[in-house]
């Protein structure tokens, strides 16, 4: 049986959050991902190539396999990787004693600016190549933050949620011009998402969440949102009942297990850097133990926090940027 839509990317476009993704699931694609919903309500069978953790080089080396002439509908969405997406966050949920995320989300800047606009132009070519007959649909991400970090022991600062979703805005520009460029249809998901970012009601992009590799990642609602808005595109402006169960085939893992960690307080970067920040490296290990279960614990954490970064970041404290 011939495909009629392949589904390209990383775990946006896998469904990580939509659901739980089950054993054996490196890429971690759910049933509820917006590629299957779509592949639902129009009625055709999905190649689903989009895998967690996938870069957009990731994509072009190991997802295009199922393109072809035949093809009819192509979805993308992919460059949150290129910029470290897991690693950047990781480094802006650390407390500040912990060091500085500015020159980390600073380095995820310039490859964005030097580096993401021709590797998407050149995917969005090869799909094009590949499949010229198929509609290609570019979905952007949206932005995570709206001003509150709720989450159980993360220490995103306002500075740091705004440069987040600053950095959210200028990645959408980056992948619409690319489309427009292409002659792809971008669809743009930051506007239909305001109202329901990480900590506010409903919440369609999770917080701190179980596995911790869906963290951050839109929930089921967030995905019903994404097949609704690129479904208006295809010129369903009515998301129909599924016409079939679709027939959906897996395609093989692509790109690195990268995923959001935990600030880690009781290891040498945070007692070290609790030490150089003035603080007290008992005490700080005493409120990590308790705090997952103590509000005071927690409050007074938040506190120290707030306190080193009024002072600024002392030197020596940056972090290591990883390539």
């Amino acid at each position: 049986m011939a495909i009629d839509y392949v589904a390209l990317g990383d775990s946006y476009a896998a469904g990580a959050g939509a659901g739980d993704p089950g054993p054996d699931n490196p890429c971690l694609r759910s049933r509820g991902a917006y590629p299957v919903q779509v592949a639902a309500a129009l009625g055709v069978d999905l190649a689903m190539q989009a895998c967690q953790g996938a870069t957009v080089a990731d994509v072009v080396a190991g997802q295009l396999g199922p393109l072809a002439p035949g093809v009819t509908l192509v979805t993308v969405t992919a460059g949150g990787n290129d910029l470290g997406f897991a690693h950047v966050l990781t480094e802006c949920a650390k407390p500040a004693w912990m060091g500085d995320s500015d020159p980390v989300i600073d380095a995820a800047l310039t490859v964005l600016r030097e580096d993401v606009p021709r590797r998407l132009a050149d995917l969005y070519d090869r799909v094009r190549r590949a499949a010229p007959d198929a509609r290609l649909v570019v979905a952007g991400y949206p932005r995570l933050f709206a001003g509150e970090d709720c989450n159980l022991l993360t220490f995103f600062s306002d500075h740091e949620m705004t440069r987040l979703n600053d950095a959210a805005d200028e990645l959408a520009g980056v992948i619409g011009a690319a489309a427009e460029q292409a002659g792809a249809e971008f669809v743009d998901v930051r506007t239909v998402f305001e109202g329901h970012a990480v900590c506010q009601t409903p919440e369609w992009i999770r917080g701190v969440s179980h596995p911790i590799e869906v963290s951050f990642h839109p929930t089921t609602a967030g995905h019903d949102a994404y097949a609704r808005l690129v479904l208006e595109r295809l010129g369903r402006p009515e998301v129909p009942e599924p016409a079939r169960e679709p027939r959906v085939v897996q395609g093989a893992p692509t790109g690195a297990r990268t995923r959001f960690e935990l600030p880690d307080l009781l290891g040498e970067e945070s007692l070290h850097g609790a030490r150089r920040s003035g603080l007290d490296p008992d005490e700080v290990a005493a409120l990590a133990r308790a705090a997952p279960d103590d509000d005071a614990a927690r409050q007074r954490l938040a506190d120290l926090d707030a306190h080193v970064r009024s002072r600024g970041t002392p030197p020596g404290l940056t972090r290591p940027v990883h390539p």
